[in-house]
């Protein structure tokens, strides 16, 4: 099986479409990234990207945006995991650690520690859930309207919290977050972040991006004063509701599993759980 690195995005998603495209609510990650990096060049400072084939088919697919982990998509063949695995020890001996769906993560971090002799554990496990059609929440005061570049300091500080509470495993670059702000509510932006308003206070979060074959809804932030009241319930269906009703075959997000309440909420709207997706960290004892 051969690994061979892909120049850009643009490329990838061509090159990597057949695996790809054969589960887009699985590998709604790496198809969310790609488009951004195809959409706005500059959202991180460094993408890499890789497909594995065997015999000219492509049968695997991953990238990675340092110092983020690697991402692997769901593999139409095994062994891509493992070739992913010599690859990227020869190619990148420092990687932090792989996000991927299981039973793939789980692979590729054994894998790591048998060839690097580096240990590994499971940083989040969340799960990975698809909807088509919602269902709506109990109606609660307020209403939804898109962030603004005048909503940038509150966008800073909630996403700032968000990844303080919900991704505390995961490398950070605030350059990166800078980036990602800009390219949702600047110039010529095709993603968004969008709030729930109550009168002139806003109570509650969530951004939305379109991806082939749908929509990734995501990250999803209410401030712990606000919560339980179902703010991020209506947020959520609507957010969800308007990208099915713009043609979006169906809407994906990550939840944590270690949370049931939020579990909870997006089964009531509609959304499934598909995948388990595991981000592993390397570098601890397994």
């Amino acid at each position: 099986m051969q690994v061979t690195q892909i120049p850009d995005a643009a490329a990838f998603l061509t090159a990597a479409a057949p695996v790809l495209m054969r589960d887009p609510a699985a590998n709604n990650l790496p198809l969310g990234i790609a488009q951004q990096l195809v959409d706005r060049p500059g959202s991180y400072d460094q993408a890499h990207f890789w497909v594995a084939d065997e015999a000219g088919e492509v049968v695997g697919a991953a990238l990675r945006t340092p110092p983020y982990p690697a991402i692997l998509a769901d593999p139409v063949h095994h062994g891509a995991v493992d070739a992913f695995v010599a690859a990227l020890a020869a190619a990148q001996p420092a990687l932090p650690g792989v996000t991927a769906n299981e039973p793939w993560a789980r692979r590729f971090a054994e894998g790591w520690k048998s060839a690097t002799g580096v240990g590994w554990r499971l940083g989040l496990g969340q799960g990975v859930y698809a909807l088509t059609r919602v269902r709506a929440p109990r109606l609660v005061p307020g209403a939804a309207r898109s962030a603004t570049a005048d909503d940038r300091g509150l966008l800073e500080r909630w996403l700032n919290a968000f990844g303080d509470e919900a991704l505390q495993a995961m490398p950070r670059d605030e350059g990166d977050m800078d980036r990602a702000i800009e390219a949702r509510i600047g110039p010529g932006a095709t993603a968004g972040f969008t709030l729930w308003q109550v009168g002139d206070r806003p109570v509650s979060l969530t951004g939305w991006m379109p991806i082939a074959g749908g929509a990734r809804i995501g990250p999803v932030y209410t401030p712990p004063q606000e919560r339980g009241r179902g703010y991020a319930s209506n947020l959520v269906a609507h957010v969800s509701g308007r990208a099915l009703d713009r043609g979006a075959g169906a809407c994906y997000l990550y939840t944590d599993l270690g949370n049931p309440t939020s579990n909870a909420i997006y089964r009531r709207l509609g959304y499934r759980q598909v995948a388990e997706s595991s981000m592993i960290v390397f570098g601890d004892a397994g």
